[in-house]
């Protein structure tokens, strides 16, 4: 299981490739200014990177939604 240790790497390493990542303690409470609430505790480090990406690929679908529909004027 993680530690807080362990996770001040994935958050640093995110933080590498722009990826913002908001924690108290061990519960993470932001991603990309977006509200969350992963207990990291709960997790494997491979099962908390994967939950991460899949909170970015929703914020990526739901932005080129959006400029999609601002640029069609739907």
């Amino acid at each position: 299981m993680l530690n807080e240790q362990k996770l001040a790497i994935i958050v640093k390493t995110f933080a590498h490739y722009r990826v913002d990542i908001q924690t108290n303690k061990m519960t993470l409470t932001k991603i990309n200014g977006q509200p969350v609430n992963f207990d990291a505790t709960k997790y494997m480090q491979d099962q908390l990177i994967n939950l991460i990406c899949k909170v970015l690929a929703n914020q990526l679908v739901a932005e080129v939604w959006q400029n999609e529909q601002a640029a069609l004027g739907d």
